[in-house]
């Protein structure tokens, strides 16, 4: 009995202990962040070893941050976070105070939000407190998926497609523009998987797009029919459009059935200052339709939270089948690599809207 006694007291301790020695990150009322080592505490205060020395910080100092914490195993939590460190976090909850490893996490929203006050701020401080997510997580670049999906039970709309989420990993989108031509089409998209803790995550996405009918928003250099009025014997001409005694017609409605294949991979890592997060994609597609080798088109991306409702975007592409502004104008071939930027602005819960500079330049979107 006395051996249990004994070796629980030693359990005690040496949780104690390795609490201490732990790095944590104190966030106080002031809007102060703290991080160090803590070498003692007391009822009133900690003692922390920091970059800039050894200090105490005095309990009622520190700021309490309500968080809702959700789980990987579907269980929700909401407290006050007493602390953290690299393992985790320590929420005081209703039914006291429970410690969550970062690797169970899958998402954390603080409850507090405002706007700087203060001396302390500075350009760009437009927001208080810590966002570990922005309004929204992109399923694509433009018009390039990312290794997300749409989140169980939300309904997509935009100028272009709408789409459903079937389930946390699988979605289903399609253009309606294609209906009006018959075209039956369907993009059905599965997350293969995805780990991480609120640091840094990774998910990877794989799917395709099945069209019954219409044409690839794909191009080619072809000789131009003759045409005194123009001086140049190149012409940009849609994938698939068939040629007359006027030239090449490229009627949306094509009476061909094709495909396009895709996977994407994606890593998504919390900004330094706490507020939003920096994702980098990876991805590739190919397309079939009848008459031509396989199209491929590679890509890499960039999206980061300026603001919680607000990201910029940036995206280079490879494609032999694409055309730019410039090289239609041109009627030349100015190069297979091209590049697009831009923003999306989370207008409300429901609508987002944003400009880039590739063609269609605007885009929106609802969520339901």
């Amino acid at each position: 009995m006395n051996k249990s006694i004994t070796t629980f007291v030693l359990f005690l301790v040496l949780i104690g202990s390795a609490s201490l020695g732990q790095e944590k990150t104190f966030h106080l009322k002031s809007g102060d962040t703290v991080t160090g080592t803590v070498t003692s505490e007391t009822d009133s205060t900690y003692s922390v070893k920091t970059a800039f020395g050894e200090i105490d910080i005095n309990k009622k100092d520190v700021k309490q941050e309500e968080a809702f914490i959700f789980l990987k195993s579907g269980d929700k939590l909401r407290g006050i976070i007493i602390s953290e460190s690299d393992e985790g976090v320590t929420v005081k909850a209703k039914f006291g105070e429970v410690f969550v490893s970062h690797d169970k996490i899958e998402r954390i929203d603080f409850k507090s939000m405002g706007r700087a006050r203060g001396q302390l701020t500075r350009p760009g401080q437009v927001e208080r407190g810590r966002w570990y997510y922005g309004n929204e997580r992109l399923i694509d670049i433009y018009f390039d998926p990312t290794g997300y999906t749409l989140e169980e039970n939300v309904l997509y709309l935009s100028g272009l497609s709408w789409g459903y989420g079937l389930s946390d990993k699988v979605h289903i989108t399609s253009k309606w523009g294609g209906y009006f031509f018959g075209d039956l089409n369907f993009r059905p998209k599965f997350m293969l998987f995805k780990k991480g803790d609120i640091k840094s995550e990774q998910a990877l996405s794989i799917g395709f797009h099945y069209h019954m009918r219409g044409l690839p928003n794909k191009y080619e250099l072809k000789d131009r029919f003759y045409d005194p009025y123009n001086d140049s014997d190149k012409e940009w001409v849609r994938v698939g459009s068939e040629q007359d005694e006027e030239g090449f017609n490229d009627d949306p409605s094509g009476g061909e059935m094709w495909w396009e294949a895709f996977g994407a991979y994606t890593v998504s890592n919390l900004k330094a200052s706490g507020q939003g997060r920096i994702n980098h994609t990876v991805g590739a597609s190919a397309t079939l339709y009848p008459g031509y080798d396989l199209m491929p088109r590679a890509y890499y991306a960039v999206n980061a939270d300026v603001r919680r409702s607000l990201k910029l975007l940036f995206e280079v592409f490879w494609d032999p089948y694409w055309a730019s502004m410039l090289d239609i104008m041109e009627e030349k071939e100015v190069s297979e690599i091209d590049f697009d930027f831009g923003f999306i602005y989370a207008y409300s819960e429901q609508f987002r809207f944003g400009i880039h500079f590739q063609r269609p330049w605007i885009a929106f979107y609802y969520k339901f």
